[in-house]
Protein backbone atom coordinates (compact mmCIF):
# COMPACT_ATOMS: atom_id res chain seq x y z
CA UNK A 1 0.00 0.00 0.00
CA UNK A 2 2.91 2.40 0.65
CA UNK A 3 3.93 2.96 -3.01
CA UNK A 4 0.27 3.20 -4.04
CA UNK A 5 -0.40 5.92 -1.46
CA UNK A 6 2.79 7.81 -2.33
CA UNK A 7 1.95 7.76 -6.03
CA UNK A 8 -1.67 8.86 -5.50
CA UNK A 9 -1.03 11.93 -3.31
CA UNK A 10 -0.01 14.36 -6.07
CA UNK A 11 -2.67 13.28 -8.65
CA UNK A 12 -5.34 13.56 -5.94
CA UNK A 13 -4.32 17.14 -5.13
CA UNK A 14 -4.16 18.07 -8.83
CA UNK A 15 -7.58 16.56 -9.56
CA UNK A 16 -9.02 18.33 -6.50
CA UNK A 17 -7.66 21.69 -7.68
CA UNK A 18 -8.90 21.03 -11.23
CA UNK A 19 -12.36 20.12 -9.92
CA UNK A 20 -12.56 23.42 -8.02
CA UNK A 21 -11.48 25.49 -11.03
CA UNK A 22 -13.91 23.75 -13.37
CA UNK A 23 -16.84 24.02 -10.93
CA UNK A 24 -16.14 27.72 -10.37
CA UNK A 25 -16.16 28.33 -14.13
CA UNK A 26 -19.29 26.24 -14.62
CA UNK A 27 -21.12 28.00 -11.78
CA UNK A 28 -20.91 31.31 -13.70
CA UNK A 29 -22.76 30.01 -16.76
CA UNK A 30 -26.24 31.38 -17.62
CA UNK A 31 -28.06 28.06 -17.16
CA UNK A 32 -27.14 28.09 -13.46
CA UNK A 33 -28.94 31.43 -13.00
CA UNK A 34 -31.91 30.06 -14.92
CA UNK A 35 -32.03 26.97 -12.68
CA UNK A 36 -31.88 29.16 -9.57
CA UNK A 37 -34.71 31.29 -10.94
CA UNK A 38 -36.83 28.15 -11.29
CA UNK A 39 -36.28 27.37 -7.62
CA UNK A 40 -33.69 24.57 -7.82
CA UNK A 41 -31.32 24.26 -4.89
CA UNK A 42 -27.55 24.61 -5.11
CA UNK A 43 -26.90 20.94 -4.38
CA UNK A 44 -29.34 19.80 -7.08
CA UNK A 45 -27.84 22.17 -9.67
CA UNK A 46 -24.33 21.07 -8.77
CA UNK A 47 -25.00 17.33 -8.89
CA UNK A 48 -27.51 17.06 -11.75
CA UNK A 49 -26.36 19.76 -14.15
CA UNK A 50 -22.82 21.02 -13.43
CA UNK A 51 -21.24 17.65 -12.72
CA UNK A 52 -21.94 16.17 -16.14
CA UNK A 53 -20.36 19.16 -17.89
CA UNK A 54 -17.39 19.24 -15.51
CA UNK A 55 -16.64 15.53 -15.92
CA UNK A 56 -16.35 15.93 -19.67
CA UNK A 57 -13.85 18.79 -19.33
CA UNK A 58 -12.04 16.93 -16.57
CA UNK A 59 -11.59 13.90 -18.80
CA UNK A 60 -9.85 15.85 -21.56
CA UNK A 61 -7.64 17.74 -19.10
CA UNK A 62 -6.73 14.62 -17.13
CA UNK A 63 -4.12 13.56 -19.70
CA UNK A 64 -1.48 15.89 -18.25
CA UNK A 65 -2.09 14.50 -14.76
CA UNK A 66 -1.87 10.93 -16.04
CA UNK A 67 1.32 11.89 -17.89
CA UNK A 68 2.89 13.17 -14.66
CA UNK A 69 1.72 10.11 -12.73
CA UNK A 70 3.27 7.64 -15.20
CA UNK A 71 6.61 9.48 -14.97
CA UNK A 72 6.43 9.46 -11.17
CA UNK A 73 5.75 5.71 -11.26
CA UNK A 74 9.36 5.08 -12.32
CA UNK A 75 10.68 6.99 -9.31
CA UNK A 76 8.36 5.20 -6.89
CA UNK A 77 9.51 1.84 -8.28
CA UNK A 78 13.16 2.82 -7.87
CA UNK A 79 12.80 4.13 -4.30
CA UNK A 80 10.76 1.13 -3.10
CA UNK A 81 12.90 -1.45 -4.92
CA UNK A 82 10.04 -2.77 -7.06
CA UNK A 83 11.00 -4.87 -10.08
CA UNK A 84 8.87 -2.88 -12.48
CA UNK A 85 9.39 -0.91 -15.69
CA UNK A 86 12.73 0.60 -14.75
CA UNK A 87 14.15 -2.72 -13.50
CA UNK A 88 13.33 -4.56 -16.74
CA UNK A 89 14.53 -1.60 -18.82
CA UNK A 90 17.94 -1.69 -17.17
CA UNK A 91 18.04 -5.48 -17.50
CA UNK A 92 17.41 -5.36 -21.26
CA UNK A 93 18.63 -1.98 -22.52
CA UNK A 94 18.29 -2.94 -26.17
CA UNK A 95 16.09 -1.46 -28.93
CA UNK A 96 13.74 -4.47 -28.75
CA UNK A 97 13.47 -4.31 -24.97
CA UNK A 98 12.93 -0.54 -24.93
CA UNK A 99 10.26 -0.76 -27.65
CA UNK A 100 8.42 -3.57 -25.87
CA UNK A 101 8.34 -1.66 -22.57
CA UNK A 102 7.16 1.59 -24.18
CA UNK A 103 4.44 -0.19 -26.17
CA UNK A 104 3.12 -2.07 -23.14
CA UNK A 105 2.93 1.18 -21.14
CA UNK A 106 1.42 3.18 -24.00
CA UNK A 107 -1.24 0.75 -25.27
CA UNK A 108 -3.68 0.49 -22.29
CA UNK A 109 -3.95 4.24 -21.76
CA UNK A 110 -4.20 4.96 -25.49
CA UNK A 111 -7.03 2.44 -25.95
CA UNK A 112 -8.90 3.75 -22.90
CA UNK A 113 -8.76 7.41 -23.97
CA UNK A 114 -9.44 6.60 -27.64
CA UNK A 115 -12.59 4.65 -26.82
CA UNK A 116 -13.76 7.30 -24.38
CA UNK A 117 -13.25 10.07 -26.95
CA UNK A 118 -15.28 8.10 -29.50
CA UNK A 119 -18.12 7.90 -27.00
CA UNK A 120 -17.90 11.60 -26.12
CA UNK A 121 -17.49 12.66 -29.79
CA UNK A 122 -14.65 15.10 -29.26
CA UNK A 123 -14.52 17.69 -32.04
CA UNK A 124 -11.17 18.52 -33.59
CA UNK A 125 -9.88 22.06 -33.87
CA UNK A 126 -10.02 23.30 -37.46
CA UNK A 127 -8.77 26.50 -38.97
CA UNK A 128 -11.42 28.95 -40.07
CA UNK A 129 -12.55 28.38 -43.64
CA UNK A 130 -11.90 31.95 -44.71
CA UNK A 131 -8.14 31.32 -44.71
CA UNK A 132 -8.51 28.56 -47.28
CA UNK A 133 -10.08 30.91 -49.85
CA UNK A 134 -7.42 33.62 -49.81
CA UNK A 135 -3.76 33.18 -50.66
CA UNK A 136 -2.41 35.51 -48.02
CA UNK A 137 0.89 37.22 -48.74
CA UNK A 138 3.61 36.42 -46.22
CA UNK A 139 4.75 40.04 -46.02
CA UNK A 140 3.58 43.35 -47.43
CA UNK A 141 6.00 46.29 -47.72
CA UNK A 142 3.39 48.91 -46.78
CA UNK A 143 2.29 46.97 -43.74
CA UNK A 144 5.91 46.33 -42.74
CA UNK A 145 6.60 50.09 -42.78
CA UNK A 146 3.52 50.65 -40.62
CA UNK A 147 4.71 48.05 -38.09
CA UNK A 148 8.23 49.52 -37.97
CA UNK A 149 6.92 53.06 -37.49
CA UNK A 150 4.65 51.83 -34.71
CA UNK A 151 7.62 50.18 -32.96
CA UNK A 152 9.60 53.44 -33.16
CA UNK A 153 6.65 55.41 -31.75
CA UNK A 154 6.35 53.01 -28.82
CA UNK A 155 10.11 53.17 -28.22
CA UNK A 156 10.17 56.97 -28.24
CA UNK A 157 7.17 57.05 -25.92
CA UNK A 158 8.97 54.80 -23.43
CA UNK A 159 12.10 56.94 -23.66
CA UNK A 160 10.06 60.06 -22.93
CA UNK A 161 8.52 58.43 -19.87
CA UNK A 162 10.42 57.00 -16.89
CA UNK A 163 11.10 53.33 -17.68
CA UNK A 164 12.55 52.61 -14.21
CA UNK A 165 9.50 54.09 -12.53
CA UNK A 166 7.19 52.05 -14.74
CA UNK A 167 9.18 48.91 -13.99
CA UNK A 168 9.03 49.48 -10.23
CA UNK A 169 5.34 50.36 -10.42
CA UNK A 170 4.60 47.14 -12.35
CA UNK A 171 6.32 44.90 -9.79
CA UNK A 172 5.17 46.97 -6.81
CA UNK A 173 1.53 46.26 -7.63
CA UNK A 174 2.15 42.55 -8.24
CA UNK A 175 3.80 41.21 -5.09
CA UNK A 176 2.73 37.67 -5.95
CA UNK A 177 5.06 37.90 -8.95
CA UNK A 178 7.75 40.16 -7.45
CA UNK A 179 8.63 38.23 -4.28
CA UNK A 180 9.12 34.81 -5.97
CA UNK A 181 11.04 36.50 -8.79
CA UNK A 182 13.41 38.17 -6.32
CA UNK A 183 13.92 34.87 -4.47
CA UNK A 184 14.93 33.07 -7.68
CA UNK A 185 17.10 35.98 -8.77
CA UNK A 186 18.74 36.15 -5.33
CA UNK A 187 19.60 32.44 -5.32
CA UNK A 188 21.08 32.72 -8.81
CA UNK A 189 23.30 35.71 -8.00
CA UNK A 190 24.46 34.19 -4.70
CA UNK A 191 25.64 31.15 -6.67
CA UNK A 192 27.28 33.37 -9.32
CA UNK A 193 28.99 35.38 -6.57
CA UNK A 194 30.37 32.17 -5.05
CA UNK A 195 31.91 31.39 -8.44
CA UNK A 196 33.42 34.86 -8.80
CA UNK A 197 34.93 35.03 -5.29
CA UNK A 198 35.66 31.37 -4.45
CA UNK A 199 35.96 29.74 -7.91
CA UNK A 200 33.25 27.14 -7.10
CA UNK A 201 35.43 25.46 -4.49
CA UNK A 202 33.92 22.31 -2.90
CA UNK A 203 35.84 21.09 0.12
CA UNK A 204 36.25 17.41 0.98
CA UNK A 205 36.42 16.11 4.56
CA UNK A 206 36.79 12.31 4.50
CA UNK A 207 37.56 12.10 8.23
CA UNK A 208 37.06 14.24 11.32
CA UNK A 209 39.74 14.31 14.01
CA UNK A 210 39.71 15.41 17.63
CA UNK A 211 42.16 17.88 19.15
CA UNK A 212 44.36 15.03 20.39
CA UNK A 213 44.57 13.51 16.89
CA UNK A 214 42.02 10.75 17.41
CA UNK A 215 39.52 10.09 14.63
CA UNK A 216 35.97 11.13 15.47
CA UNK A 217 34.26 9.66 12.42
CA UNK A 218 34.31 9.14 8.67
CA UNK A 219 32.09 10.52 5.92
CA UNK A 220 29.20 11.12 5.66
CA UNK A 221 29.32 13.67 8.47
CA UNK A 222 26.11 15.09 9.99
CA UNK A 223 25.53 18.86 10.11
CA UNK A 224 27.73 20.73 12.54
CA UNK A 225 29.17 24.19 13.16
CA UNK A 226 32.05 23.45 10.77
CA UNK A 227 29.84 21.69 8.19
CA UNK A 228 26.45 23.52 8.16
CA UNK A 229 24.63 20.91 6.03
CA UNK A 230 26.99 17.98 6.56
CA UNK A 231 28.71 16.02 3.81
CA UNK A 232 27.83 13.34 1.28
CA UNK A 233 29.19 9.75 1.56
CA UNK A 234 32.48 10.87 0.00
CA UNK A 235 33.06 13.80 2.33
CA UNK A 236 32.14 16.66 -0.04
CA UNK A 237 30.41 19.61 1.62
CA UNK A 238 26.69 19.69 0.79
CA UNK A 239 26.45 23.43 1.51
CA UNK A 240 29.20 24.26 -0.99
CA UNK A 241 27.69 21.91 -3.57
CA UNK A 242 24.42 23.83 -3.24
CA UNK A 243 26.21 27.16 -3.73
CA UNK A 244 27.88 25.82 -6.86
CA UNK A 245 24.91 23.99 -8.37
CA UNK A 246 22.07 26.51 -8.01
CA UNK A 247 23.20 28.68 -10.94
CA UNK A 248 23.54 25.67 -13.26
CA UNK A 249 20.10 24.35 -12.35
CA UNK A 250 18.37 27.71 -12.84
CA UNK A 251 20.24 28.64 -16.03
CA UNK A 252 19.80 25.28 -17.78
CA UNK A 253 16.14 25.12 -16.75
CA UNK A 254 15.54 28.59 -18.19
CA UNK A 255 17.25 27.65 -21.45
CA UNK A 256 15.27 24.40 -21.87
CA UNK A 257 11.92 26.07 -21.10
CA UNK A 258 12.72 28.96 -23.47
CA UNK A 259 13.72 26.62 -26.31
CA UNK A 260 10.49 24.68 -25.79
CA UNK A 261 8.28 27.77 -26.02
CA UNK A 262 10.18 29.39 -28.93
CA UNK A 263 10.22 26.14 -30.94
CA UNK A 264 6.53 25.58 -30.16
CA UNK A 265 5.73 29.13 -31.30
CA UNK A 266 7.63 28.79 -34.61
CA UNK A 267 6.25 25.36 -35.44
CA UNK A 268 2.81 26.39 -34.15
CA UNK A 269 2.80 29.14 -36.79
CA UNK A 270 3.64 26.52 -39.44
CA UNK A 271 1.02 24.20 -37.94
CA UNK A 272 -1.73 26.79 -38.33
CA UNK A 273 -0.90 28.49 -41.62
CA UNK A 274 0.95 25.91 -43.71
CA UNK A 275 -0.41 22.48 -42.77
CA UNK A 276 -3.68 21.16 -44.11
CA UNK A 277 -6.29 19.46 -41.97
CA UNK A 278 -4.81 16.00 -42.56
CA UNK A 279 -1.37 16.91 -41.27
CA UNK A 280 -2.80 18.92 -38.38
CA UNK A 281 -4.82 15.91 -37.25
CA UNK A 282 -1.68 13.77 -37.47
CA UNK A 283 0.27 16.21 -35.27
CA UNK A 284 -2.61 16.38 -32.80
CA UNK A 285 -2.78 12.58 -32.63
CA UNK A 286 0.97 12.36 -31.94
CA UNK A 287 0.67 15.02 -29.23
CA UNK A 288 -2.25 13.20 -27.60
CA UNK A 289 -0.40 9.89 -27.76
CA UNK A 290 2.67 11.33 -26.03
CA UNK A 291 0.60 11.90 -22.90
CA UNK A 292 0.57 8.13 -22.41
CA UNK A 293 4.36 7.72 -22.49
CA UNK A 294 6.42 8.49 -19.37
CA UNK A 295 8.47 11.52 -20.37
CA UNK A 296 11.20 10.80 -17.81
CA UNK A 297 11.62 7.32 -19.27
CA UNK A 298 12.01 8.65 -22.81
CA UNK A 299 14.57 11.23 -21.70
CA UNK A 300 16.39 8.58 -19.65
CA UNK A 301 16.63 6.23 -22.64
CA UNK A 302 17.99 9.00 -24.87
CA UNK A 303 20.46 10.46 -22.36
CA UNK A 304 22.07 7.32 -20.91
CA UNK A 305 24.41 6.74 -23.90
CA UNK A 306 25.38 10.43 -23.94
CA UNK A 307 25.82 11.34 -20.27
CA UNK A 308 27.32 8.17 -18.77
CA UNK A 309 30.98 7.75 -19.72
CA UNK A 310 33.13 4.66 -19.13
CA UNK A 311 36.43 6.13 -20.30
CA UNK A 312 37.60 9.23 -22.09
CA UNK A 313 34.82 11.47 -23.35
CA UNK A 314 34.36 11.66 -27.12
CA UNK A 315 32.41 14.91 -26.70
CA UNK A 316 33.10 18.13 -24.83
CA UNK A 317 31.08 19.36 -21.85
CA UNK A 318 29.50 22.09 -23.99
CA UNK A 319 28.43 19.54 -26.62
CA UNK A 320 26.89 17.25 -23.99
CA UNK A 321 25.00 20.15 -22.41
CA UNK A 322 23.75 21.27 -25.83
CA UNK A 323 22.59 17.74 -26.70
CA UNK A 324 20.83 17.40 -23.35
CA UNK A 325 19.10 20.77 -23.76
CA UNK A 326 17.90 19.86 -27.27
CA UNK A 327 16.65 16.41 -26.22
CA UNK A 328 14.78 17.71 -23.16
CA UNK A 329 13.35 20.60 -25.18
CA UNK A 330 12.38 18.94 -28.46
CA UNK A 331 10.97 15.76 -26.89
CA UNK A 332 7.75 17.71 -26.21
CA UNK A 333 7.72 19.61 -29.54
CA UNK A 334 4.53 17.93 -30.87
CA UNK A 335 2.71 18.88 -27.66
CA UNK A 336 3.92 22.49 -27.55
CA UNK A 337 3.35 22.93 -31.30
CA UNK A 338 -0.20 21.61 -31.03
CA UNK A 339 -1.12 23.62 -27.92
CA UNK A 340 0.35 26.93 -29.12
CA UNK A 341 -1.03 26.34 -32.64
CA UNK A 342 -4.52 25.78 -31.23
CA UNK A 343 -4.22 29.01 -29.23
CA UNK A 344 -3.34 30.83 -32.46
CA UNK A 345 -6.25 29.15 -34.19
CA UNK A 346 -8.69 30.43 -31.57
CA UNK A 347 -7.54 33.99 -32.27
CA UNK A 348 -7.98 33.47 -36.02
CA UNK A 349 -11.67 32.81 -35.46
CA UNK A 350 -12.25 36.33 -34.12
CA UNK A 351 -14.32 38.64 -36.30
CA UNK A 352 -11.75 41.45 -36.33
CA UNK A 353 -9.07 39.03 -37.60
CA UNK A 354 -11.32 37.91 -40.45
CA UNK A 355 -11.97 41.58 -41.26
CA UNK A 356 -8.21 42.16 -41.40
CA UNK A 357 -7.89 39.25 -43.86
CA UNK A 358 -10.65 40.67 -46.07
CA UNK A 359 -8.86 44.02 -46.04
CA UNK A 360 -5.70 42.35 -47.40
CA UNK A 361 -3.63 41.90 -44.25
CA UNK A 362 -0.52 39.75 -44.69
CA UNK A 363 0.46 36.86 -42.43
CA UNK A 364 3.07 38.96 -40.62
CA UNK A 365 0.52 41.74 -40.08
CA UNK A 366 -2.01 39.31 -38.63
CA UNK A 367 0.64 37.65 -36.49
CA UNK A 368 2.09 40.86 -35.06
CA UNK A 369 -1.06 42.94 -34.76
CA UNK A 370 -3.67 40.36 -33.77
CA UNK A 371 -2.23 37.03 -32.67
CA UNK A 372 0.78 38.09 -30.59
CA UNK A 373 -1.06 40.51 -28.25
CA UNK A 374 -3.57 37.77 -27.41
CA UNK A 375 -0.97 35.00 -27.26
CA UNK A 376 1.79 36.69 -25.24
CA UNK A 377 0.24 36.26 -21.72
CA UNK A 378 -0.48 32.60 -22.47
CA UNK A 379 3.08 32.05 -23.70
CA UNK A 380 4.44 33.48 -20.45
CA UNK A 381 2.20 31.17 -18.42
CA UNK A 382 3.20 28.28 -20.66
CA UNK A 383 6.86 29.11 -20.10
CA UNK A 384 6.50 29.04 -16.30
CA UNK A 385 4.72 25.68 -16.54
CA UNK A 386 7.58 24.29 -18.62
CA UNK A 387 10.07 25.58 -16.05
CA UNK A 388 8.25 23.62 -13.33
CA UNK A 389 8.08 20.53 -15.53
CA UNK A 390 11.83 20.71 -16.31
CA UNK A 391 12.65 21.05 -12.59
CA UNK A 392 10.53 17.97 -11.84
CA UNK A 393 12.27 16.09 -14.64
CA UNK A 394 15.67 17.04 -13.20
CA UNK A 395 14.61 15.51 -9.88
CA UNK A 396 13.55 12.29 -11.64
CA UNK A 397 16.80 12.11 -13.62
CA UNK A 398 18.83 12.77 -10.48
CA UNK A 399 17.18 9.84 -8.70
CA UNK A 400 17.97 7.71 -11.77
CA UNK A 401 21.65 8.83 -11.57
CA UNK A 402 21.59 10.93 -14.75
CA UNK A 403 23.81 13.98 -14.20
CA UNK A 404 23.58 17.27 -16.06
CA UNK A 405 26.64 17.49 -18.27
CA UNK A 406 27.49 13.82 -17.78
CA UNK A 407 29.30 11.67 -15.24
CA UNK A 408 32.07 9.08 -15.45
CA UNK A 409 31.73 5.56 -14.07
CA UNK A 410 34.61 4.08 -12.07
CA UNK A 411 35.82 0.51 -12.27
CA UNK A 412 36.67 0.26 -8.55
CA UNK A 413 33.77 2.28 -7.13
CA UNK A 414 30.00 2.52 -7.70
CA UNK A 415 30.22 6.33 -7.50
CA UNK A 416 29.66 8.34 -10.66
CA UNK A 417 31.91 11.41 -10.85
CA UNK A 418 29.88 14.38 -12.19
CA UNK A 419 31.42 16.83 -14.63
CA UNK A 420 29.71 19.79 -12.91
CA UNK A 421 28.06 20.12 -9.52
CA UNK A 422 24.35 20.53 -10.19
CA UNK A 423 21.43 20.11 -7.80
CA UNK A 424 19.87 17.10 -9.53
CA UNK A 425 23.18 15.22 -9.26
CA UNK A 426 23.03 15.59 -5.48
CA UNK A 427 19.77 13.61 -5.47
CA UNK A 428 21.53 10.58 -6.96
CA UNK A 429 22.20 9.37 -3.39
CA UNK A 430 18.49 9.58 -2.53
CA UNK A 431 17.85 5.88 -2.02
CA UNK A 432 21.00 5.47 0.06
CA UNK A 433 20.01 8.45 2.21
CA UNK A 434 16.53 7.05 2.87
CA UNK A 435 17.83 3.57 3.64
CA UNK A 436 20.46 4.82 6.10
CA UNK A 437 18.19 7.60 7.45
CA UNK A 438 20.92 10.16 6.80
CA UNK A 439 18.38 12.69 5.59
CA UNK A 440 20.73 15.70 5.73
CA UNK A 441 22.22 14.52 2.43
CA UNK A 442 18.97 14.65 0.47
CA UNK A 443 16.77 17.27 2.15
CA UNK A 444 18.75 20.46 1.19
CA UNK A 445 18.67 19.92 -2.61
CA UNK A 446 15.04 18.75 -2.44
CA UNK A 447 14.17 21.88 -0.46
CA UNK A 448 15.82 24.11 -3.10
CA UNK A 449 13.88 22.33 -5.86
CA UNK A 450 10.63 22.68 -3.90
CA UNK A 451 11.37 26.37 -3.33
CA UNK A 452 12.02 26.98 -7.05
CA UNK A 453 8.90 25.06 -8.08
CA UNK A 454 6.81 26.96 -5.52
CA UNK A 455 8.19 30.31 -6.72
CA UNK A 456 7.39 29.63 -10.38
CA UNK A 457 3.95 28.23 -9.56
CA UNK A 458 3.22 31.37 -7.54
CA UNK A 459 4.47 33.58 -10.37
CA UNK A 460 2.21 31.71 -12.82
CA UNK A 461 -0.79 32.20 -10.54
CA UNK A 462 0.05 35.88 -10.15
CA UNK A 463 0.27 36.32 -13.92
CA UNK A 464 -3.07 34.57 -14.38
CA UNK A 465 -4.72 36.81 -11.79
CA UNK A 466 -3.18 40.03 -13.16
CA UNK A 467 -3.98 39.72 -16.84
CA UNK A 468 -3.76 43.25 -18.20
CA UNK A 469 -7.03 44.71 -19.42
CA UNK A 470 -6.31 46.86 -22.48
CA UNK A 471 -7.48 50.41 -22.06
CA UNK A 472 -7.62 52.54 -25.18
CA UNK A 473 -7.39 56.27 -24.78
CA UNK A 474 -9.12 58.72 -27.11
CA UNK A 475 -5.90 59.55 -28.99
CA UNK A 476 -4.92 55.89 -29.33
CA UNK A 477 -8.39 55.10 -30.59
CA UNK A 478 -8.11 57.81 -33.26
CA UNK A 479 -4.65 56.52 -34.27
CA UNK A 480 -5.91 52.96 -34.43
CA UNK A 481 -8.82 54.02 -36.62
CA UNK A 482 -6.47 56.00 -38.85
CA UNK A 483 -4.14 52.97 -39.19
CA UNK A 484 -7.05 50.74 -40.13
CA UNK A 485 -8.18 53.31 -42.70
CA UNK A 486 -4.66 53.50 -44.16
CA UNK A 487 -4.48 49.74 -44.35
CA UNK A 488 -7.85 49.54 -46.03
CA UNK A 489 -6.91 52.22 -48.58
CA UNK A 490 -3.52 50.72 -49.38
CA UNK A 491 -4.94 47.27 -49.96
CA UNK A 492 -8.27 48.11 -51.57
CA UNK A 493 -6.90 48.07 -55.14
CA UNK A 494 -5.10 44.78 -54.65
CA UNK A 495 -8.14 43.20 -52.96
CA UNK A 496 -10.40 44.30 -55.81
CA UNK A 497 -8.04 42.87 -58.40
CA UNK A 498 -7.80 39.61 -56.46
CA UNK A 499 -11.59 39.25 -56.25
CA UNK A 500 -11.96 40.01 -59.96
CA UNK A 501 -9.39 37.33 -60.81
CA UNK A 502 -11.19 34.94 -58.49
Amino acid sequence: MAPILCLSVLPTLLFFKLFILLFEAEWKRPYVDLAKAKGLGNAEILLKHCTSNVLKSLFFQSKSIVWLTISSLLIIEHLFGINGILYHLRSDFSPIGITFILVTVFTPFFLFYSLAELLIHKEGTERNAIFGKFNLAFLDVTQLRSLISRIFRIFRKKEASNPLGGFLSFFGKRLKITIPFLIVLGLFFISVGYYLFFDDQVGQTPYLYAADGGMLGSAPHPPSSELPFGTDPYGYSIFQQLLVGIKYTIAITFIIATVRVVAGYVFGFIYVFYLNNKFRKAVTSIADGMHFLPLSLLVYVLLVPILIGHGEWTTTLTERLAIQVLIMALIVLPITMSSIGNEMNETLKKDYVQSSVLMGGSLIWILVKHINPQLWPKLVLNWTQHVVQVLQMFIHLGILSIFVGGAKAQADSPRLIPEIYELSGMIAISREAFLTQQFWMILPPIFIFMLLIYCFNTMAEGMAENKPVPSVSKNEEVKSTQQSTDLESSNFARLTERNQLG
